[in-house]
C-alpha cells in the first residue's frame, strides 16, 4: 500500500471525497432500480456464491455457524445472499440508503444493517465468526484501524473475507498520483499484492487461501474495451485485478508462519 498510512488528516479528507462519490454512484444506480434495471445488482449474489465455495474448499472449512460482519455493505452487500448465520452490515452511508426504497426493498429480512466505519466497529468483542471487506479497504481512511478492529471484533480463530482490486508496482504509483490529485476520487489508497500481504502479516492474519487474477489477462482485457478509460488503463500500466484472501485469525498458542 503507498502512502503514509499514519496521516490520518489527509486519509480522512480523501475519505469524505470517497464517500460523496459513493453516494452519487448509488443515487443513480436506485433510479436505474426504479426502471427495472436490477440486474445491476447480480454480482452481490455472485460474489456471495463465489465466496461460499472458497469457504467450503478450505481444509479445514468449519460449520455455517455464528455470526457473519461485512464492512462496506453498501446498500446491499454479500451478506445479503448469504443462506446461513445470523448476519449484519455495516456501511458509513447507511443513513442514505434508508432514504431509497428501491434499494431497501431489495434487502434480505434477516440482515441488520447499521450506520457506521469500519475503523470504528459499532460491535463488541469477539462477537464475529467471520468479518467480509470485500472492494472497500481502498476506499477508507485508515485501513491499518479497519484491521485492528477487524481483530477486535472476530471470535478466537474467526475467519476474515477480504478483497482488494490491487496493481503492479508501476501501477500503484500511478494510481497513488491519480488519488492525490483527487482525480480517481473513490480510492483513497493504493494496493500491491505485496503490500496487502504485508499488511495482513503486520495485522496477525494467517492468510489460508489465496486467489489472484491474472493481470496480463486484466491489461489485454482493458486494451480490447469499448471505453476510452479502459483503454487508458490498459496502456498506461494502470490495470487493476482482483485479490482475494481468506484468513484467520491468530492467537496466542498459535505461531505466525
Amino acid at each position: 500500500m503507498l502512502g503514509r498510512l499514519d496521516n490520518v488528516e489527509v486519509g480522512t479528507l480523501r475519505w469524505t471525497k470517497a464517500q460523496e462519490y459513493e453516494q452519487a454512484f448509488w443515487h443513480r444506480l436506485g433510479h436505474g432500480i426504479d426502471t427495472g434495471a436490477r440486474e445491476q445488482l447480480d454480482w452481490y449474489r455472485w460474489r456471495a456464491a463465489q465466496l461460499e465455495r472458497r469457504l467450503d474448499a478450505l481444509p479445514d472449512p468449519g460449520s455455517r455457524t455464528g455470526r457473519i460482519l461485512e464492512i462496506g455493505s453498501g446498500p446491499i452487500g454479500i451478506v445479503n445472499f448469504l443462506g446461513w448465520g445470523d448476519r449484519c452490515a455495516v456501511d458509513p452511508l447507511e443513513h442514505f440508503y434508508r432514504t431509497q426504497p428501491s434499494l431497501i426493498s431489495l434487502r434480505s429480512p434477516g440482515v441488520t444493517y447499521a450506520d457506521g466505519t469500519g475503523e470504528q466497529l459499532p460491535f463488541d468483542d469477539a462477537s464475529f465468526a467471520l468479518v467480509i471487506i470485500d472492494n472497500v479497504i481502498d476506499h477508507t481512511y485508515a485501513p491499518q484501524k479497519i484491521l485492528r478492529e477487524i481483530d477486535r471484533v472476530l471470535e478466537r480463530n474467526g475467519r476474515l473475507y477480504l478483497s482488494v482490486n490491487v496493481h503492479t508496482r508501476w501501477g500503484a504509483l500511478l494510481h497513488a498520483m491519480l488519488a492525490h490529485l483527487q482525480i480517481d476520487k473513490g480510492h483513497p489508497y493504493t494496493f500491491t499484492s505485496r503490500a496487502l500481504r504485508r499488511i495482513l502479516r503486520e495485522h496477525h492474519f494467517m492468510v489460508l487461501m489465496e486467489h489472484v487474477e491474472d493481470y496480463e489477462q486484466a491489461r489485454r482485457a482493458d486494451r480490447r474495451s469499448a471505453k476510452p478509460s479502459d483503454r487508458i488503463k490498459g496502456y498506461s500500466g494502470l490495470s487493476e485485478f482482483s485479490h482475494s484472501v481468506i484468513c484467520r485469525k491468530q492467537t496466542a498458542d498459535v505461531p505466525l508462519v
